[in-house]
């Protein structure tokens, strides 16, 4: 069972220019979602760095771990390349 919040998507690119990703993070980040053996914050911040060019993040989740979405936003701003957030929807306790 996939449990992960988080789906990345690759545009392709026109030219020889980086593909842009969109990183959609969809639902709670629990405990149960973020740090099960197979759902890990490494796992997520592999997958970061899989690419180099630019990432729009697409956020609709109901809420969570303050942690964990802290630990997101940081491997984010740490990131080499251009992240534009958009929101789709956020709860109150977000």
């Amino acid at each position: 069972m996939n449990k992960h919040f988080w789906k990345w998507v690759k545009n392709q690119a026109e030219d020889d220019t980086e593909a842009e990703r969109k990183l959609f993070l969809d639902g709670v980040i629990s405990e149960t979602t973020w740090f099960e053996d197979d759902i890990t914050p490494a796992m997520f911040k592999e997958e970061l760095d899989e690419g180099t060019g630019p990432i729009t993040v697409w956020i609709n989740s109901p809420g969570g771990d303050v942690i964990a979405a802290a630990q997101i936003y940081n491997m984010l701003s740490q990131y080499p390349g251009k992240v534009t957030v958009m929101i789709d929807g956020l709860a109150a306790s977000a």
